[in-house]
């Protein structure tokens, strides 16, 4: 592990507390290490053993504040997503007049009336609205003018999209023309001949189009037919009063019965809140609605496809970073008897090395010899293989402390015919003497031709000074020492008085020849030249003769974080184009609105994006033993393939520091992309098209400011917050990351949305809902991996609560079946992900460092079961019968208050203004105030494709060539509201006609009312 590992595993929980000086020799010792010792300056001198706090007595507050901060998240949800969105819905309704607080939707109209009542469709279906609205009144009147208008969406089979493109090609058309015109009228023939060229491929493009065109082209409004419409009132009260009044047609069943003067033309309808106009897909809502829900089913299984291929990727990318557990691969391997392990000789009766760390693939390599520090030499290792330790044994002691040697301390080395990476190891010890044994050790790996070869050698020989020394190993029993961990041990003195001299590690590197980086006197050494000179150390060119001789090291390390960024690079990259793609995937299931584009894109970028940079690490490097029926095609995703399982100190050094860069990394690109893409590439698109748009079309499209992608960055945000949430509490450095996340996208994109896009779609509450409302389930991650970290009696040890009981049955083991299945993970009997290690696992939440998030992971629980068992069982069933429970409440809350004093109607609130003046307000603000296509400026080009051929079909020709035909009878002037049900009154209720702009010279009859 690296200098950075290192620094960020500090940081985590795994840091908590010391053992004595002589070291944590039992498991007993470790759980009741010192957690923090004050300070006080009345004592001068203290020993360096005392102990104020231990780790237990600390570690029930760290849960409990754990607990208070999630319960504190979660509140801030259910408060953000019931009260706040609800609040700031009202604040923005009632401060803003917009065409949807008059106006419903109409989804499910006849598609076709008599041929006689067709072509008056819109005035039958005001009239209707009139009569419904005069026999829900006290005193039935009809009054013409409560309808305004009537904008009906024709089924134009899909040409809507065709109709786009035609429309832009007739701007870039027009364009060229003009430029090639400009480059005429200056003398510049050459430019003007190539732009004539452009124009004529364009012209060609537009008559493909328009052949494609030519049956719709044929084809008038009154005989299409009718998918949706909506309906305009003049005054909002009408609107609330319709919407009452056809409140029962929501649901299914009692549409049934819906009263005949209800129905439309015989027909049940359907009558719900209509969207703001600028949110409408209008290449869209002629869709058949059975063939977008067999599309979007489609696309959820191509999503799901798509996250088995990026998991490929992933775990790929994982196995070639540096996410494993630190290993060595040595021929030659030692273990030393250390000064704490209290006994001055070691009875080795049987010593097994095994290739992985789950200690199940014992090394079956040639042994050439072994070694011990007496000087013995032998062929034979049927001394170090008697399993049961009834035979001979091998037997080394420590030297006296006046023997000619470099070290006293008693070894025992093996050596390979071959480099073996040594990961885990078993040993057993005599039990003649079992009260007496040794109770730590450490192994440590050789080079091939370190260790002498003779006797005098061995005797006098350090094998620290040689060889790499991994982490200490302590035997739990003499006859079961149980898995023994073989790490790398990468500590190394921070002090500067206790750094390595220059001439000692030049020896150092000197005798490990090719193995210098594998030599811990060098590494060390350059670990502590780099911590004391960090500018410029390990960047060439190298200076110092210090630098130099860690060239080796530098660029090894320089390797290593390459290929941890790298990976980290290429996943930020794999959500990149994860957008392009689900862009792509989305727009195939032709929805109508943008809201529910920007929803779907947001639930798939966001799992998509999550799945990748938090949940596939953690999956990835898992070692699952026993996988449920329903899930063993996991397997084949390298899914729990790992070397991991538990969360303890080492999966913290490795992993932990891959998560956190990653997150960095996120956070950085998530939040400077928006701001690049606003400045720089909308400068560079500035000054690469100023000279090439001339037209006002093109250069309204050159200048417009990007888009803002409100589901991209909402996708991005909720990836940042479920990564820290769900990790935080093993490290809580996250939450420092998350919340200067939060405090730089919050100005970062306030200024982008205000100062560097362009005015964003009338998005409905729906989208942030929705993003709001999954928090909770970044609470119960947090509950799990959390609740998993604190109940390691390793890293965070505490006593059972009383909520232990609860725990038993809810996870169905005992308190002695789990120090069964414990002690055994404990002595390297089992090992791995299994159902009996889960299970005790769990069992642990109920300590007392780990009881409120317990707590709160089962009442998780019970909510997305009953939520599922709802939403999936029971909804279709009850949902008529909660329904009427919720009319009746309304209609004696209504009866409540109806004698009550109400509030004088204000005459300048928005409630009391009529349509007329609104829509002159929203003209002043530059609100869209009309449904009608011709109106959207999202589809300027779209209409003006469908007035240039309704123009054709008028005057009954073909498709005219435009280099011979003026270009400004190409399009019809903007359409108002075309035949609006409307009758003369009052200023307020007179008849409403759109101005509209006048771009050539097709009158408003020549073009499609739409």
């Amino acid at each position: 592990t690296s200098v950075l590992n290192q620094a960020f595993a500090t940081l985590s929980i795994a840091n908590l507390g010391k053992c004595p000086s002589s070291g944590c020799q039992s498991f007993t010792e470790v759980r009741e290490r010192c957690g923090y010792t004050f300070d006080l300056p009345s004592i001068n001198e203290r020993n360096e053993d005392e102990c104020d706090l231990t780790v237990q007595e600390i570690a029930q507050w760290i849960g409990a504040l754990d607990g208070v901060a999630l319960l504190l998240f979660l509140a801030f949800g259910i408060y953000f997503a019931n009260v706040y969105i609800p609040k700031m819905v009202k604040q923005t309704d009632d401060a803003n007049i917009t065409p949807a607080d008059y106006t419903v939707w109409l989804p499910s109209l006849p598609r076709r009336l008599s041929d006689e009542d067709h072509p008056k469709y819109e005035e039958l279906l005001a009239n209707h609205f009139r009569t419904v609205l005069s026999s829900a009144a006290k005193n039935p009147t009809e009054d013409p003018s409560v309808v305004q208008s009537v904008t009906l969406i024709h089924d134009y089979n899909g040409a809507i999209m065709k109709f786009t493109n035609k429309g832009t090609y007739l701007q870039e058309l027009e364009n060229t023309r003009a430029l090639s015109k400009r480059a005429s009228t200056s003398g510049r023939e050459k430019v003007s001949a190539r732009y004539t060229r452009k124009a004529v491929n364009l012209e060609q493009k537009i008559q493909r189009v328009e052949q494609t065109l030519r049956d719709q082209a044929k084809m008038t409004d009154e005989s299409r037919a009718v998918v949706s419409a909506f309906v305009t009132f003049s005054h909002e009260h009408h609107k609330e009063k319709v919407l009452d009044e056809y409140r029962f047609a929501r649901h299914p069943l009692f549409l049934l019965c819906q009263p005949e003067r209800l129905r439309f033309q015989g027909t049940r309808i359907n009558v719900k809140e209509a969207c703001e106009p600028t949110d409408l897909y209008w290449q869209n809502l002629d869709f058949d609605p059975w063939k977008r829900r067999l599309r979007k089913a489609l696309v959820l299984v191509l999503t799901f496809l798509v996250l088995v291929v990026c998991s490929f990727f992933v775990a790929s990318l994982e196995s070639l970073s540096d996410t494993q557990a630190g290993s060595m691969q040595e021929p030659i391997w030692v273990l030393v008897n250390t000064a704490d392990s209290g006994i001055s000789c070691i009875n080795f009766c049987d010593w097994q090395l095994y290739g992985n760390a789950a200690c199940d693939s014992e090394i079956s390599a040639d042994v050439v010899r072994i070694f011990d520090a007496s000087g013995t030499t032998t062929l034979s290792i049927s001394q170090l293989s008697d399993g049961s330790c009834a035979g001979s044994n091998w037997t080394v002691c420590n030297k006296n402390s006046d023997a000619v040697s470099n070290t006293t301390q008693a070894w025992l080395g093996i050596e390979f015919e071959s480099a073996q990476a040594v990961k885990c190891m078993k040993l057993k010890q005599s039990e003649i003497n079992s009260a007496s044994y040794a109770k730590e050790m450490q192994p440590l790996a050789c080079a091939e031709g370190v260790p002498p070869t003779t006797a005098a050698g061995l005797f006098a020989w350090d094998p620290h000074q040689s060889c790499q020394s991994m982490e200490l190993v302590y035997p739990s029993s003499p006859t079961l020492s149980g898995k023994l961990s073989v790490v790398t041990d990468t500590s190394c003195a921070t002090d500067p008085a206790e750094f390595i001299k220059y001439e000692v590690a030049v020896l150092a590197k000197q005798s490990s020849g090719d193995n210098a980086l594998s030599d811990p006197t060098y590494t060390c050494f350059c670990k502590q030249q780099a911590r004391s000179n960090m500018a410029g150390f390990m960047t060439p060119p190298w200076s110092s003769k210090e630098e130099e001789l860690c060239s080796d090291w530098s660029m090894d390390m320089a390797l290593t974080y390459a290929k941890l960024l790298g990976s980290v690079f290429a996943i930020t990259i794999l959500n990149e184009l994860l957008l392009v793609l689900y862009k792509h995937f989305i727009a195939w299931e032709r929805l109508t609105t943008v809201t529910e584009v920007a929803k779907s894109q947001l639930w798939k970028l966001f799992l998509a994006q999550f799945v990748n940079t938090g949940l596939l690490i953690f999956l990835v490097n898992a070692e699952i033993k026993d996988y449920p029926g329903i899930l063993s095609i996991i397997q084949a995703l390298s899914i729990g393939q790992g070397s991991y399982y538990d969360i303890t100190g080492q999966w913290f050094t490795v992993l932990g520091t891959t998560l956190v860069i990653t997150i960095l990394i996120e956070v950085c690109t998530s939040t400077l992309m928006p701001i690049l893409e606003s400045t720089v590439i909308h400068r560079i698109k500035h000054r690469y098209y100023r000279k090439t748009k001339v037209t006002q079309d093109a250069l309204n499209e050159a200048y417009m400011r990007p888009e803002w992608n409100l589901s991209l960055r909402l996708a991005q945000t909720l990836n940042v917050i479920f990564c820290v949430v769900m990790y935080s509490g093993g490290m809580p450095v996250l939450y420092f990351v998350g919340a200067l996340y939060c405090l730089g996208a919050y100005w970062m994109d306030k200024w982008c949305l205000l100062k560097g896009s362009c005015r964003p779609p009338a998005y409905k509450q729906d989208v942030v809902r929705m993003a709001v409302v999954m928090l909770p389930l970044a609470a119960f991650l947090h509950t799990a991996v959390t609740g998993w970290a604190f109940g390691n009696q390793v890293l965070l040890p505490s006593e059972w609560s009383r909520l232990k009981p609860l725990a038993e049955q809810v996870f169905g083991i005992t308190e002695s079946e789990y120090d069964s299945v414990t002690e055994a993970y404990r002595m390297g009997v089992a090992d791995g992900i299994t159902l009996d290690w889960v299970k005790a696992r769990f069992l642990d939440f109920a300590r007392e460092a780990a009881w409120p998030q317990l707590l709160v992971f089962l009442a998780s629980c019970i909510y997305y079961i009953v939520y599922y068992l709802w939403a999936l069982v029971l909804k279709p069933f009850l949902s008529p019968f909660t329904f009427l429970v919720r009319e009746w409440v309304l209609n004696q809350v209504k009866k409540w208050t109806a004698g009550r004093d109400l509030p004088i109607p204000d005459p300048d609130n928005k409630n009391m203004m009529c349509w007329t003046d609104a829509v002159e307000e929203m003209k002043t603000k530059g609100v869209v105030a009309s449904y009608r296509l011709s109106k959207n400026p999202n589809y300027h080009a779209a209409y003006k494709a469908l007035a240039h051929t309704a123009n054709l079909v008028k005057r009954g020709s073909n498709p005219p060539t435009p280099a011979t035909t003026n270009s400004s009878r190409w399009w019809g002037r903007s359409l108002g509201s075309g035949r609006q049900s409307t009758t003369s009154g009052s200023e307020c209720d007179k008849d409403l006609r759109d101005t509209g702009r006048s771009t050539g010279s097709v009158t408003a009859t020549d073009a499609p009312v739409v």
